[in-house]
């Protein structure tokens, strides 16, 4: 698989984790709870990208076999 693809496949699960966290947060502060800065929400995207891409259990052969490893490449 080419990294074009791979990019566009992260970016769209990156849009739908970011709208999520952050509809999650303005929740929270809405509600009296103590918002979080913006290294700790990157973080949590971060962490929530990691699951995702390793909880869809590619094999090394499949076509988007190297998600997580270009995910990493574009997080460094």
């Amino acid at each position: 698989m080419n990294d074009k693809r791979l990019n566009t496949i992260l970016a769209r699960m990156l849009i739908q984790s970011t709208v999520y966290h952050v509809w999650r947060e303005r929740n929270a502060r809405r509600h009296q709870q103590p918002g979080m800065s913006t290294d700790q929400m990157r973080r949590r995207i971060d962490k929530a990208m990691r699951n995702r891409i390793v909880s869809l259990r590619y094999k090394p052969d499949h076509k988007y076999g190297g998600l997580l490893t270009r995910w990493f490449e574009a997080t460094i």
